[in-house]
């Protein structure tokens, strides 16, 4: 049998594990090709794993706390295994084409279930990663980014760069010079110490999406509130609480967990305020709907 070098042992314990979250349906589109451009130029050994969302099984959540609770999801579905795949990698890349102004309804789905992104959260937190979307029509991006920020946000990701880049037709964003230019910054930076930075967004955490409010703008991730200054450049308000360390990002665990016990505290009443409403109205549905468990 053929010993391993110590010299190999070493290069093996220092493989990086390299996640991409493909959120496209589409085999070989733009958002599976250029996760795997960027794994192209990452430096050193590594591996690449790939999950495709859409072909998961993600159950709508039931709403009962367990995991809130620490107690089992009793939902069984692919969300583990996701969660699972995320805490042993290295680092993530998340892909989405731009659907309707918003992101693959897979996302979607997985933002449903974050409760569960606190069982893990000890472990992803800090993990870094890249967040591209993928569009068509020119500035026709909507909330799409938001919702890739969100989930990287809530699993405590350390987002390295968040891009959105226009090409629709299968291929297209790996047959652009600029692109493929752009992976192999990206490919850089992602187990550096550094980040790309957006030019303009939230001042708190770059996100482009802000409610407009009569003092100024609240960012519609971290909450954080802002203003602008004559010359158009942003002064901070308040930080919003949703970004920061592992505590504080738990610290919203612990609020849902005395909802939980609020509900338990004030259930006779509630039950009595609701049972009025109960045969109000009719309920319609498909003649050959499934039965959904």
């Amino acid at each position: 049998m053929k010993k391993t070098s110590p010299v190999s042992k070493q290069k093996l314990s220092k493989s990086k594990k390299v996640l991409a979250l493909v959120a496209s349906p589409r085999q070989s589109g733009n958002c599976e090709l250029f996760a795997k451009e960027i794994s192209r130029h990452i430096e050193g050994t590594y591996a690449l794993k790939l999950i495709r969302l859409t072909s998961l099984n993600i159950k709508p959540c039931k709403g009962c706390y367990a995991c809130i609770l620490d107690k089992p999801c009793p939902i069984e579905d692919d969300m583990n295994f996701l969660l699972n795949k995320i805490t042993e990698a290295d680092a993530i890349i998340i892909t989405s084409p731009v659907y309707y102004l918003s992101a693959n309804s897979a996302i979607k789905k997985i933002l449903d279930r974050g409760f569960l992104f606190y069982t893990v959260l000890r472990q992803t937190y800090g993990k870094p990663c890249i967040l591209i979307n993928f569009y068509g029509i020119k500035d026709r991006i909507g909330v799409a980014p938001q919702m890739l920020e969100t989930m990287a946000v809530m699993l405590g990701l350390n987002i390295k760069a968040d891009l959105n880049i226009r090409a629709a037709l299968p291929g297209e964003a790996v047959m652009n010079k600029a692109n493929l230019n752009k992976a192999k910054i990206l490919a850089k930076f992602l187990f550096s110490s550094k980040q790309i930075k957006r030019e303009s967004g939230c001042p708190f955490c770059g996100c482009e999406i802000v409610r407009v409010t009569k003092g100024g703008f609240i960012c519609t991730l971290c909450h954080g509130t802002f203003r602008t200054t004559a010359k158009g450049s942003f002064v901070k308000i308040k930080a919003g609480g949703v970004l920061g360390p592992l505590d504080q990002l738990l610290h919203h665990k612990a609020w849902l967990a005395n909802m939980k016990n609020k509900f338990l505290a004030k259930k006779k009443k509630i039950v009595r305020t609701i049972i009025p409403y109960k045969d109000i109205g009719q309920w319609i549905e498909p003649a050959n709907k499934e039965t959904v468990e």
